[in-house]
């Protein structure tokens, strides 16, 4: 079974209020500029991008390896983190065609983890 199918069976068992809500803000308004950038080759905005996202995963990562019950969102946010790894190391390439789709995937990922854990009124 895939991580991701695994993730939409679990049922989160914590409060998540003590959740940074302004970095989620933050990072859900850069992961919609974050292929655009890379499409449009703008490797310094991208890269931009990439750091906010990759400071975002190592903060779920730390946030959600604290609460009980959410070993799935520690293993989606450290592959998140190797995503926006891997699409770096394609901009510093500047193959910005494997950077776009590690993008989606990174995306994807995002949106397993908030499908599970994000509260349904603030989607």
């Amino acid at each position: 079974m895939s991580l991701l199918a695994s993730a939409a069976t679990a049922t989160p068992l914590s409060d998540y209020r003590d959740y940074d809500d302004d970095l989620m803000r933050d990072l859900e308004r850069t992961v919609k500029f974050f292929e655009p950038d890379i499409t449009a080759q703008n490797a310094d905005a991208a890269l931009e991008d990439a750091e906010v996202l990759a400071g975002g995963f190592r903060y779920t990562e730390d946030y959600f390896r604290r609460k009980p019950g959410t070993e799935d969102a520690v293993e989606i946010s450290r592959k998140g983190g190797k995503l926006i790894a891997e699409a770096r190391a394609s901009i510093g390439k500047a193959d910005f065609e494997a950077a776009a789709a590690t993008a989606r995937e990174a995306t994807t990922v995002c949106k397993s983890c908030h499908d599970i854990y994000k509260p349904r009124l603030a989607r």
